[in-house]
């Protein structure tokens, strides 16, 4: 008996093929909701975040959050790249540091509860780039650390939030930030680590550079936190020359330029400070002339760079003073201290310095300094 077979229709064939092909793409699609590997440009900058979006960057964090906790160094390492990549973005918004930070709460939770250096660093990696509020507590707690690496890293981390903050814009309330230099300012009254000292002094530098239209009392307030650190290092003899003139240094530059940039403005009791620590920079040299131990001409550049350093920024310092007084700018003039060290006119460099910083002068009075504040 002859058996019929059913014989396949190669359009029917064909639309089976195709049927399950969209089947299976529709599985691997609906798999793949809410695994966001890469955050959109267009979230990142966004400014406001929605529903969407928010969905975006919780996926997102939960994915690379999950492998940076990996056992796997290799693969933490990556993953901890990527969770970092999104931040690394000149156009970055507030709405979506915000937004950010709030997803990356679990992650922070548990690098805490893991407590190792690791952990640690990584969390305070990330907090730099925010610059929001849970962000800036992590720093904070990082600088009461009792491991030296870690406060020195979280300085670190306090410089970067400010420079977020410059350049991106505000994602965390203006108390915070007081608080962050408060901090600051605090640890170079309290540490004799010249390491933390510097790097608080370098962090506070960073904030000089906070724009004064949005930002004028905290970046006064950095100029004067750090000038005053960097004054009373330097005066205060308890390490090295070479040490303290380096910190001193680190202070003048930023403040000298936080003090020439156009269109900024500070404070009469910042610059106040800044005026103090290019007078200490100068009268350091000048007590040594004095004393009669200033080294050969063919030994002093270390005073030499002290006190061209410290001239300059007095310069700056007096101009901006004449301006927020609204006295005439031209009447400030540049000195050539450093010059007549150099070439060997001790003479004249006393007898100008002494002039200019000495009791009852201009400076001393204007400033309310002590008589015997620069020269003695």
């Amino acid at each position: 008996m002859r058996t019929n077979r059913t014989r396949c229709n190669p359009l029917t064939s064909k639309l089976g093929r195709a049927s399950a092909f969209v089947a299976l793409n529709l599985v691997l699609a609906t798999s793949a909701i809410g695994q966001t590997t890469t955050m959109p440009l267009s979230t990142i900058e966004a400014a406001s975040i929605g529903g969407t979006q928010q969905t975006q960057i919780s996926s997102f964090v939960d994915h690379w959050g999950e492998r940076a906790a990996s056992a796997d160094a290799q693969a933490a390492s990556r993953a901890q790249t990527k969770l970092l990549e999104p931040l690394i973005n000149s156009r970055v918004s507030i709405a979506f540091r915000s937004s950010y930070s709030d997803a990356l709460g679990s992650y922070f939770d548990s690098l805490t509860s893991a407590g190792d250096i690791g952990s640690t660093f990584s969390a305070l990696r990330l907090a730099g780039e925010l610059g929001t509020a849970r962000s800036t507590q992590i720093i904070m707690d990082g600088l009461d650390s009792d491991d030296a690496g870690v406060r020195i890293f979280a300085a670190g981390r306090a410089g970067r939030t400010f420079r977020t903050t410059a350049a991106n814009g505000p994602a965390l309330p203006a108390n915070d930030l007081t608080s962050l230099i408060n901090k600051l300012a605090s640890i170079t009254k309290s540490s004799d680590d010249q390491y933390l000292i510097s790097a608080c002094v370098q962090s506070l530098g960073q904030g000089c550079n906070l724009p004064s239209k949005d930002f004028l009392a905290a970046r006064a307030l950095c100029l004067a936190a750090m000038c005053d650190a960097a004054g009373a290092q330097l005066t205060s003899g308890d390490s090295d020359l070479e040490s303290r003139v380096r910190i001193a240094m680190l202070g003048s530059g930023a403040a000298t330029n936080s003090l020439f940039q156009i269109g900024e403005d500070s404070t009469n009791a910042a610059v106040k400070s800044a005026v103090a620590l290019g007078a200490d920079m100068i009268s350091i040299a000048l007590s040594e002339v004095i004393n009669g131990t200033m080294p050969s001409t063919d030994n002093r550049d270390l005073y030499i760079s002290l006190v061209q350093s410290g001239e300059s920024l007095l310069y700056y310092a007096l101009r901006e003073n004449a301006e927020l007084k609204r006295k005439p700018v031209g009447n400030v003039q540049l000195t050539a201290f450093a010059d007549l060290l150099q070439s060997g006119k001790d003479r004249d460099f006393r007898n100008q310095a002494a002039l200019l910083l000495g009791a009852g002068s201009p400076i001393v009075t204007e400033f309310g300094f002590n008589d015997d504040r620069f020269v003695n």
